[in-house]
């Protein structure tokens, strides 16, 4: 299946992969520490998702919120699902403080990309934790 031209160009433009336009984005960011420190932690977190999944049951419980039974219940590898989405704020927040003037706004994105990456690695852990065969 070929994706249109116009899609590619849609996307291209809406996040564009220039060398030149990256640095930009790191250079003008606060708090970088904290933002690689966020994206470092989902990336480890997916990657310990991957080494021990051989230790974890066949299904492991990840959507709480549902009813009680199997609709809570995903395949071990579904765990990954949190990291994935950590990342993705990540990424989304870096983005919108790129584009951003407000020096206050940039440091709340840049917090918040933390906040959200600790509290995605205590949840998984804490399931890891419950299920898991240590």
């Amino acid at each position: 299946m070929k994706i249109p031209i116009y899609i590619l160009e849609w996307i291209w433009y809406i996040y564009p992969f220039d060398v030149k336009i990256r640095p930009i984005m790191w250079k003008n960011l606060p708090f970088r520490g904290y933002v690689i420190t966020s994206l470092a932690l989902n990336v480890i977190l997916g990657i310990v998702i991957f080494i021990i999944k051989d230790f974890l049951p066949p299904v492991i419980p990840l959507f709480y919120g549902l009813p009680s039974g199997t609709s809570q219940l995903v395949p071990t590898i579904g765990l990954v699902i949190a990291p994935t989405i950590g990342f993705n704020i990540n990424l989304i927040n870096i983005t919108i403080a790129s584009f951003v003037k407000d020096l206050f706004f940039k440091k709340t994105l840049a917090m918040s990309s933390m906040f959200v990456s600790v509290l995605v690695f205590i949840t998984t852990l804490k399931i890891i934790l419950l299920v898991g065969f240590f």
